[in-house]
């Protein structure tokens, strides 16, 4: 009774977003602490109240979403509902209803809440999704506490944005660690004023110093060169510490280009069946070595 009374909310949560003016913007929050009334949710309300367009708030905390550990299963892969009944449809129906969409996550131990990554185990499911979800605009923001320990939230939340094609119109990371602290420093109320005016305009915030196909900021160092753990980009710093492109690998495109990368998993798991045989004569070996222990 209490999980049909669940889902006839979430039906009507969704429904309830499509009930706007014609002219009027829908704008998604999602609110990455369990905190309320902390830093991540006064910001995004802060950038909300800076855009110059008629448009309603929605806002989603995401801890408190269930989503539970992908099964491996490749049922998503091969078209088949996904055999876990949790809220990522709820969430993935909402990003592809709203017309833009500001993510706020704080850092905890160096990366952003867990729940980002839990859903991110799942984004096979973003395929089902991507022609709605593509190239709309987001802001990602990053909030932390000890000086210079971002440490890679960021990253996170940009792959978060980038496998549903997101176009990410701003990445930040701003310090503060009390509770709703972060409007208490002008500089931020500024930075909300501007990613409220750049969210539906042409403007976007570049990073100066990440990788000069994505903006990420983490690489990996290989034989001179870096390569961008994000989009895979090839690049160098020459000695003027100019950025200098190497290789785009063009992991992130158009949904058509996008959707090549289900198409190769699907041919894996053909291959797979193909040599099941063999595979499983070499492995079976392993089945009974060691001992399972629960809690």
């Amino acid at each position: 009774m209490l999980d049909r009374m669940k889902q006839e909310a979430k039906r009507q949560s969704f429904k309830n977003s499509e009930l706007r003016t014609p002219n009027s913007k829908l704008i998604l929050g999602l609110i990455g602490s369990p905190r309320k009334i902390g830093n991540c949710e006064v910001f995004v309300k802060e950038i909300s109240r800076h855009i110059n367009l008629d448009h309603k708030l929605h806002l989603i905390r995401m801890p408190s979403l269930e989503i539970l550990p992908c099964r491996a299963c490749y049922g998503c892969i091969m078209d088949k509902p996904c055999p876990n009944k949790d809220d990522m449809e709820f969430l993935l129906n909402h990003i592809a209803q709203s017309d833009a969409i500001i993510v706020a996550s704080p850092v905890y131990f160096l990366g952003a809440h867990s729940i980002f990554k839990r859903i991110l185990d799942r984004g096979l499911l973003f395929y089902n999704f991507i022609e709605k979800t593509y190239n709309k605009p987001c802001i990602l923001v990053n909030i932390y506490g000890v000086k210079e320990r971002v440490g890679v939230a960021p990253h996170t939340l940009m792959s978060f944005a980038s496998f549903l094609g997101l176009n990410i119109k701003a990445s930040l990371n701003i310090r503060a660690a009390l509770p709703g602290e972060i409007l208490t420093d002008e500089r931020n109320i500024e930075k909300a004023k501007r990613l409220g005016k750049i969210l539906f305009s042409r403007e976007m915030i570049k990073n100066r110093y990440g990788c000069p196909f994505c903006g990420c900021e983490i690489v990996r160092m290989e034989k001179g060169k870096f390569i961008c753990t994000l989009c895979h980009g090839h690049f160098s710093i020459d000695e003027y510490g100019k950025r200098i492109k190497i290789k785009d690998e063009g992991i992130f495109g158009s949904p058509e280009h996008m959707l090549l990368h289900k198409e190769w998993l699907r041919s894996m798991k053909n291959r797979f069946l193909e040599r099941r045989e063999e595979i499983l004569k070499n492995t079976i070996r392993h089945k009974d070595i060691g001992e399972w222990i629960e809690p």
